[in-house]
């Protein structure tokens, strides 16, 4: 099954498979597809290198490019809502709407209500602290070189096209397009899908309505990752 084929199962209108068709060409050579070298890079630096990361940085960082911004690509994406602590913090009202607070969780005293509640909100090493770090290297295990995904990405705007069917969904945002699902593929065996840009990081759907859920730094652009992963995975039952 081709691209085009995923596309006319999720029902994009054929007018707009040109765009479509191009975006994702962009992001496969972006990324040199799913055994491309971004997947070698990034699976060497989480394998190898997350211990030494959390190693670098203090209790106070909330990102590795602040203090070494010549290790930027093992980084994670330059947006509000991750860190290295995670990207389960706490959101604050601010005159623009609420905003992830990349600053929670810093109190140091284990006994202090902070600290209890930023244990319970670790779903990536539950029971850590997200500022230890455990939980730092942890979270680069899952999370390296996302800044590299993101220097690959493409511009989004502030709205999501989604079009879903037949276990295929396709985002578009802009000129920024991504499909996802799960196809079959052979008996029991089914074929996972994520290509394109992550619009559907960039956005989060709620109560039916895709709303921005990324936000970048100041002097960053927003932009979704680029992604290409293609792989095996057993049918549930």
């Amino acid at each position: 099954m081709n691209i085009t084929q995923y596309l006319q199962l999720a029902g994009v209108p054929h007018d707009l498979h040109a765009q479509a068709l191009h975006s994702l060409a962009s992001a496969r050579a972006a990324t040199g597809g799913t055994l491309g070298p971004m997947l070698w890079r990034k699976h060497f630096v989480r394998l190898f290198r997350a211990g030494k990361i959390a190693s670098l940085l203090t209790w106070e960082d909330n990102r590795l490019i602040d203090r070494h911004p010549e290790l930027a690509e093992w980084d994670i994406a330059p947006v509000l809502n991750v860190t290295c602590n995670g990207d389960n913090s706490i959101w604050r009202d601010t005159p623009e709407g609420g905003r992830p607070d990349p600053n929670g969780w810093a109190n140091p005293d284990p006994g202090s209500v902070d600290y209890q509640l930023a244990c319970q909100r670790n779903y990536w090493l539950p029971g850590a602290h997200p500022r230890s770090p455990e939980a730092r290297k942890a979270w680069y295990r899952r999370n390296a070189c996302e800044y590299v995904a993101w220097e690959l990405g493409c511009p989004v705007e502030t709205d999501v096209q989604e079009w879903t069917d037949n276990g295929i969904t396709v985002l578009r945002s802009g000129d920024a397009w991504q499909i996802r699902g799960i196809v079959k593929w052979f008996g029991p065996i089914r074929l996972k899908i994520d290509i394109g840009y992550e619009v559907g990081n960039v956005f989060a759907k709620i109560n039916g309505r895709w709303v921005q859920s990324w936000y970048p730094l100041p002097g960053y652009e927003l932009r979704a990752c680029a992604v290409w992963a293609v792989y095996p995975t057993l049918a549930r039952a």
